[in-house]
């Protein structure tokens, strides 16, 4: 295994195949008929809120980012040099309108107080350069992040015999039993994904969010994109992405997470009502005219063949690899809680595919992704009867 390097799956063309089938099946299962309309997403299903914010790209040292690299890999010299950081979206300092998607991950569209993961969807407005030839738009660049740091398959052909048991189960109820039969079958898998609905934030504006996956920095002169997922390809640079939350004051010191309080929770619960507990505190906090939430925007290297690129169970260790912070993120006062509002965030269309080539999606879990998203979005816009535009700021 070499540092990276993205290695194709066995048979991961035909797993790819049959996901996409499957995935237009369950679009038609979940939203077909009378319920077109109302068609979301597949997964993350729920919409918490689309709010505006601010991405400032700062003019970071590339040079002692470099040294310590030469610190923690086994890269030459020759092969740093190589690399170049100012690239892309890091080109140079600036500031970016964003669009911001706060979700939870489940299929459905589910109570608050239920465990699950939440995300944040980032789309950078006004970006511009050679453009990925899966991107659905021309000026913007998609981050997709989550509340924890690792995706809970391994696989493609895992990840299709999961959703395959998801969709029967959608069919019919008795074929439930199908998803539990899974989980015991898998039970690194199983483990994973209790671990990560354990978390419940206090608030989605003060939550740490991890890619999970990772992202090129650059490709070399003989990248060829009709390689990927069939031949071992290697990239003068591997990232994942981070947003940690920091203090709105100066020096922006990084919060602690806090939890919602389980008391809070359970009362939720017994009560029997629907539990929006995030939309709520998301609308709340912003109509504060002084409101000001702050994330330190992140990359982390590979810097080990054994911090792996395809297989995004596997953390990326902190102390083996930090993150370098090379931006800030900022979302300040602002009304959320509008009928426009909430369709717009509805209609936004994200994927890791869309955005600059050189920032490209990089291993097993993200090539599936660059073929899902858009049979995802386009299905979600045509029920819907929405004639996609590209949203500016």
């Amino acid at each position: 295994m070499k540092l990276f390097t993205e290695y194709p799956e066995k048979d991961e063309l035909k797993y790819c195949d049959r996901m996409s089938e499957l995935v237009k099946k369950n679009m038609e299962n979940l939203y077909g008929g009378e319920k077109k309309k109302t068609a979301k997403r597949d997964t993350h299903s729920k919409t918490h809120a689309a709010i505006q914010g601010t991405l400032e790209i700062f003019d970071f040292d590339e040079a002692a980012i470099k040294q310590e690299l030469s610190k923690r890999t086994s890269l030459t010299e020759a092969q740093l040099s190589a690399i170049s950081l100012k690239q892309g979206l890091f080109a140079k300092p600036k500031q970016y309108p964003v669009w911001l998607r706060f979700a939870s991950g489940a299929f459905s569209v589910k109570n608050d107080y239920e465990g699950d993961t939440r995300s944040m969807a980032v789309k950078v407005i006004g970006v511009e350069g050679e453009r990925l030839s899966q991107s659905h738009e021309l000026k913007t660049q998609d981050i997709i992040v989550h509340n924890t740091e690792f995706f809970f398959v391994r696989t493609i052909k895992d990840f299709h015999s999961f959703f395959l048991a998801v969709y029967r189960a959608g069919l019919f109820p008795l074929f439930k039993l199908l998803v539990l039969l899974w989980l015991k079958l898998h039970p690194y898998e199983s483990t994973l994904l209790k671990t990560s609905f354990k978390r419940f934030p206090k608030s989605l504006l003060t939550e740490r969010y991890w890619s999970a996956s990772a992202f090129s920095i650059g490709l070399k002169p003989d990248f060829d994109p009709s390689q990927t997922g069939r031949v071992p390809v290697e990239y003068p640079a591997v990232i994942k992405f981070g947003f940690t939350p920091v203090s709105s004051q100066a020096p922006h010191q990084q919060l602690s997470l806090e939890s919602r309080p389980e008391s809070d929770r359970k009362d939720a619960k017994t009560s029997g009502s629907e539990d929006n507990y995030y939309r709520e505190d998301i609308i709340q906090a912003l109509a504060k005219p002084d409101a000001e939430y702050y994330w330190d925007f992140q990359i982390q290297f590979q810097t080990s063949p054994e911090m792996s690129i395809d297989d995004t169970t596997i953390v990326w260790n902190e102390e083996e690899s930090p993150f370098f912070t090379v931006g800030r993120l900022t979302v300040k006062h602002q009304k959320v809680d509008s009928p426009l509002e909430n369709d717009f965030g509805e209609n936004l269309s994200f994927s890791p595919g869309n955005g600059l080539a050189v920032h490209r999606p990089v291993g097993a879990i993200n090539r599936l992704r660059n073929i899902v998203y858009p049979i995802v979005a386009d299905s979600r816009h045509t029920k819907r009867g929405v004639k996609y535009q590209e949203p500016t700021a």
